[in-house]
């Protein structure tokens, strides 16, 4: 069975524990691992048994910009449950990472969250 990634995929958000991190927003960067419920594509070659890249990424955006939440951790869960609504998908993979955390050593956080249907 095919698995379809999409990385690296920026938003902004204001999402963060703190209120400075919801007031300015911080620019966050989302891997997607999706694994499809079926195999049709495949042979197809068809669009039509696929899902559309150009979708997925509408509906990441649709999630981080319409919802302000405290942890990454449910950002992330709402975006993989919301893909697996939406679309032929049996398992979502959604990956978040944040890369200004105001530590002088730099780094990043890094959520990844794994969610199947029926879980």
């Amino acid at each position: 069975m095919a698995t379809i990634r999409l990385e690296g995929l920026s938003v902004f958000g204001h999402h963060g524990a703190r209120p400075y991190e919801k007031e300015a927003g911080q620019r966050l960067e989302v891997d997607l691992e999706l694994e499809p419920d079926n195999e049709r594509s495949e042979t197809s070659d068809k669009l039509a048994d696929t899902v559309d890249y150009d979708q997925l990424y509408k509906l990441v955006c649709e999630v981080n910009e319409g919802h302000s939440f405290h942890l990454l951790e449910a950002l992330a869960r709402t975006m993989a449950d919301t893909i697996l609504a939406r679309f032929p998908i049996r398992r979502a993979r959604v990956r978040i990472a944040k890369q200004n955390l105001g530590w002088t050593t730099g780094g990043r956080a890094v959520i990844d969250v794994v969610r199947e249907k029926g879980q």
